[in-house]
This record gives structure tokens, sequence and C-alpha cells, in this order.
């Protein structure tokens, strides 16, 4: 709904405002305090009204229509040929209101019309030059506040998504895991079991401090991953291997911080590690003209049993959530085959100001050791 519509005050202002411009073809018609003015101005108020109100719906077209550099010549064309249209529309009407007037009280308007049609032209080109630039602005007021909105919404998700940080990305059941890893690693190889104790530190000091910050590149997202991934490797063994292929402009692009972690979390619990023979995590991110894509493809095992604990229905609707406040157009996808499970994140590409210029980023398996 138009947002004049909304608002009742408003509405009437703008009728108001209207009235008020009336006054400009009456003066066309006759002087200012003049015998005449009065009967010009009651000729002239109501097709400028009707003028204002039958110009209501170009708010529409100005969202249609936006000012942009690329197209600022085709919006000025279309514009001066509705600008046209609409101030002969005008005349018409105020040709008919001075007859109606003539007829009550005979003063020659009609033929004042005839006579002065050339700069009666001009003033309803100028009044709807007005009432677009009136839309336009409007249209823009409202497109900041929603982009302020989305942004206010977006900062929300992310701190939500900070306080229940341990419990969406280091859930208690990987934390049991870990820590149990440990405990039998201690006896029989304390060397992997320090390295682990290392590796469960280093990836919650950074999940925490990342989830501190509003954006990150996926680069780094990706240096958290592979944390996990190196702690998840050392507990699944050779079941679980890692295949990542990111091209150098995808690794610069800012992401929401801890984004993909849902992601990659999600095809080990519910994919790898149910899986007797485990797989392969491929995950490959490359870039568009102007998008970031991001597949994460892992295999699972159609015939084991769900996990009691099953929260990829979570991870991938909090994911969807952020990505909905952050951004406009961005997606999360997903594709189940037989044995294959595929996630999407499609999303605007903003590029980190400073890329480092550095190979594709590829990787066969994750032992750091």
């Amino acid at each position: 709904m138009h947002p004049l519509l909304h608002d009742r005050r408003a509405f009437l202002a703008y009728v108001a405002s209207w009235l008020a411009l009336s006054y400009v073809p009456a003066s066309v018609l006759a002087l200012p305090g003049g015998g005449r003015f009065l009967s010009a101005l009651a000729a002239a108020a109501p097709p400028t009204v009707l003028f204002g109100l039958g110009t209501l719906p170009l708010y529409y077209l100005c969202q249609a229509l936006p000012l942009r550099p690329t197209s600022i010549g085709r919006v000025l064309r279309i514009q001066s040929g509705l600008a046209l249209v609409w101030s002969l529309a005008w005349l018409v009407l105020l040709a008919l209101a001075a007859r109606v007037v003539d007829w009550s009280i005979p003063g020659g308007l009609a033929d004042e019309v005839e006579r002065r049609w050339g700069p009666l032209v001009g003033v309803g080109a100028v009044l709807y030059l007005a009432v677009t630039a009136f839309h336009y602005l409007v249209a823009s007021t409202r497109s900041a506040r929603a982009t302020e909105q989305r942004a206010a919404a977006a900062s929300l998700q992310l701190r939500e998504a900070q306080l229940s940080l341990l419990k969406a990305q280091v859930h208690p059941h990987f934390l049991f895991n870990s820590l149990n890893a440990i405990s039998a690693l201690i006896v029989a190889d304390p060397r992997l079991a320090r390295q682990l104790c290392v590796l469960l530190a280093e990836f919650l000091r950074g999940s925490l401090a990342m989830g501190e910050r509003g954006t990150v590149t996926l680069g780094e997202e990706l240096e958290l991953a592979r944390t996990y991934l190196d702690i998840e490797r050392i507990r699944l063994g050779d079941r679980l291997r890692v295949d990542i292929q990111v091209t150098p402009l995808a690794a610069a692009v800012r992401i929401p911080a801890l984004l993909l972690q849902p992601l990659v979390e999600n095809a080990i619990t519910h994919g790898i590690a149910g899986s007797v023979r485990g797989g392969t995590l491929s995950i490959e991110a490359r870039t568009t003209p102007a998008m970031l894509v991001v597949t994460l493809t892992n295999p699972f095992d159609p015939q084991a049993p769900p996990r009691r604990d099953a929260r990829g229905g979570v991870g991938l609707l909090n994911v969807s959530r952020r990505l909905a406040a952050a951004y406009q157009g961005a997606t999360l996808t997903t594709h189940r085959d037989p044995d294959r499970f595929t996630s999407t994140l499609v999303l605007p590409a903003h590029l980190e100001e400073t890329p480092h210029a550095e190979p594709v980023l590829a990787a066969q398996g994750t032992d750091r050791r």
C-alpha cells in the first residue's frame, strides 16, 4: 500500500499541498487580487487536487525505475513522456472546470485557458516532475529505513548466535566426544592427546573470538573449520577425508561470522560420522560477478538410524534466518541424493578491501601432525 495511505495526517497534508498548488495555475489565468482570481482559483483547485490523487501510483513506478547511473537516460525519457501526457490530461480537466465556473459565474475563463494553453502545459509538466521527485524521495527514505531494519535484525541475529555459540557450534555432544577421545588417548598416545587438547582449545578460543566480530572473510571462517575438522579427524581417523577448493577471490569475500561452521558440523555429525565407511567432505567456493557460491557435499548412510541429538534442521534454519536478516536475495538450498547431501550458499560478494594475493586454497585432508 502507498505509504501516504497508512497515515491519515500525512494524506490530508498531501491533499492540502495540492490545494495550495492550485494557486499557480490560477495565477496564470488571472492576476492575483483581481476580480476573476477567485473564479480562476475555483476552476484550478479540483483538477489540481485530482492530479495529485491520480499520481499517487507514481510511487510504484519510481520503485520500479530507480535512479541509477546506468539507467538515468531511460528513466528520464519515460518520465518526460509521462509528464507531457499528464500535463495534457490535467489541461483538459482544467478546461472543463473553467467551463463549469463560466456557466455559474460568466467570466471568460474557458477562453483564457485556450489562450494560455502553452504556459499551462508547462505548469502541468512541472507539477508532474515535482510529484515524481516527491515519490522518489519517499521511496528512497523507505528503502534506507528498510536497510536499517535489516541491519538491526542482522545484528540481533548475530548477538543471539553469540549467546548460543557453545550450543549451536560447540554443542555438548562434540565436547563430550572430544574429551572422551582425549581420555582414551592419554594412555595410548599421550602426544596425540596433547595435540587434541591444543586443537580443542584453539577451536574454542577461535569460535568465541570470531563470534565477537560482525563479519569475517571466508578464508578466516575456513581456518576455523579446518581446526574443527582436525579434531574430528583425530576422532574419526581415516573415515574422514576433506577436499577444500576455494578461489582467492572467494576467500576474500566477507560473510557473517560463524555462518559456515553449522554447515560443516552438520555434514560431519549427520553424514560422515554416521557412515561406517566414512567419506569425503567437499567444500567448494567460487565467485560470480556479484555473488559468492559455497557448496558443501558429504556422503551419508541412508540405512543409519536417525541421531537422538539430531540438530541438522536447527543448524540449517539458523543459517537461513541469518542470511535473510543480513542480505536481500541470499539463499541456502539443500539437495538430498540417495547417499549424498549437498548444501549451497549463495550470497552477495563483498570483498575484503585488500585481498591477499595467494594461490587457490586447496586441501586434501586436514591432518596437521
